[in-house]
C-alpha cells in the first residue's frame, strides 16, 4: 500500500513541478499584451505635438506664408534708390541769368533772361521703379514782359546698352502762339530738326527718343519765348525719365525714327483743335 502511494505522490509532485513551470514560462508573457493594448489605445488618441520649426534662413525672412512684409535689399543700383518704393521726382537745376541787348529801331536797350542746365536722365532697370526729374524755365509759371531763351543738354547715364527717354509737358505751360511760332517756340534737338512748337503745350503727348551707347546723341531741349504779359500762366516745365530697353526689344534707330515721325504727325492733327502750333 505504502509503495503505490508513493509512486502517486511522486507523479503528483513532478506534474505540478512541470506546469508550475509552464505557467510560470506563459505569465510573464501577459502584461506584455495588456501593455500593447495600452499603448495602442495612447497612441490612437494623443494629440500630434508640431517639432519646433528649423531656423528660416535670412535670406527667406518675409516671405513665410501669411507675412505682408518685404524685404530690403542691402545692395541697390548705383543710380536707383531703394527699390521698396516705386516713384521718385526731383527737381532739377536750371541756372538763371539776363543780358542786355540794344533794341532795333529805337537805340535803347532791352533785357533777355537766359537759362540752362546740364541734365544727366538715370536710366532705370527696373520698371517698377520711376525716377522723374523736373525743369521750370525761369519765373515758370508767372506772367513776363521780358523775353526768354533757355537751352538744356541731356545725356543718359551710361549703366545700360539701349534705353528711352521720356519727356512730359507739364500744366501751365505756354508759348506765345503768334504768326508761326515767331514769338516764341521749342524744340528737342536733333530730332524735331527745324520744327517749332509753340502755344497751349501742355496739350501735348509724351515725347520719347531712343538712346544707344554706340550711337550718343547730344540731345538739346531749346525755349525761346518773347514774354506774352497777359495775365494767363506762360513759359515752359517739362519732366524727363528713362529706362533701360530689355536685351529682347527689337528698337532700332531707324525704327526711332519712325516713331518720331508718328509723334509729329498725331500733334499735326491736334493743332487744327487746340491752341496749339506747328511750324
Amino acid at each position: 500500500m505504502r509503495r503505490p502511494l508513493l509512486v502517486w505522490l511522486l507523479t503528483l509532485f513532478a506534474v505540478v513541478s512541470f506546469t508550475s513551470a509552464g505557467i510560470m514560462q506563459h505569465v510573464p508573457r501577459i502584461p506584455n499584451l495588456f501593455t500593447y493594448f495600452f499603448q495602442g489605445l495612447r497612441e490612437a488618441n494623443k494629440t500630434e505635438t508640431k517639432q519646433p520649426a528649423s531656423p528660416v534662413p535670412p535670406f527667406l525672412l518675409g516671405l513665410q506664408e501669411g507675412s505682408q512684409s518685404e524685404i530690403e535689399s542691402t545692395t541697390l543700383p548705383p543710380i536707383l534708390p531703394s527699390v521698396l518704393n516705386s516713384y521718385y521726382n526731383m527737381e532739377g537745376e536750371t541756372i538763371s541769368s539776363s543780358i542786355t541787348l540794344p533794341s532795333s529801331g529805337n537805340g535803347g536797350q532791352r533785357r533777355v533772361d537766359l537759362c540752362e542746365g546740364d541734365i544727366v536722365v538715370p536710366l532705370s532697370n527696373d520698371r517698377n521703379t520711376l525716377i522723374e526729374q523736373t525743369y521750370k524755365s525761369t519765373k515758370f509759371p508767372y506772367e513776363r514782359s521780358n523775353p526768354l531763351v533757355c537751352t538744356w543738354n541731356v545725356k543718359v547715364t551710361d549703366n545700360c546698352r539701349r534705353g528711352v527717354v521720356t519727356m512730359r509737358i507739364n500744366k501751365r505751360s505756354r508759348l506765345a502762339d503768334v504768326d508761326g511760332c515767331t514769338k516764341g517756340y521749342y524744340r528737342v534737338s536733333p530730332f524735331m530738326k527745324e520744327t517749332k512748337i509753340c502755344g497751349r503745350i501742355e496739350t501735348l503727348p509724351p515725347f520719347q527718343w531712343y538712346v544707344e551707347d554706340q550711337q550718343p546723341d547730344d540731345v538739346s531741349i531749346v525755349l525761346k519765348h518773347a514774354g506774352l504779359n497777359d495775365g494767363y500762366w506762360e513759359g515752359l516745365s517739362f519732366t524727363l525719365s528713362g529706362e533701360c530697353l530689355p536685351n529682347d526689344s527689337n528698337m532700332t534707330s531707324s525704327q526711332a525714327l519712325k516713331t518720331y515721325n508718328s509723334w509729329m504727325q498725331k500733334i499735326l492733327k491736334e493743332s487744327e483743335n487746340v491752341d496749339l502750333t506747328v511750324a
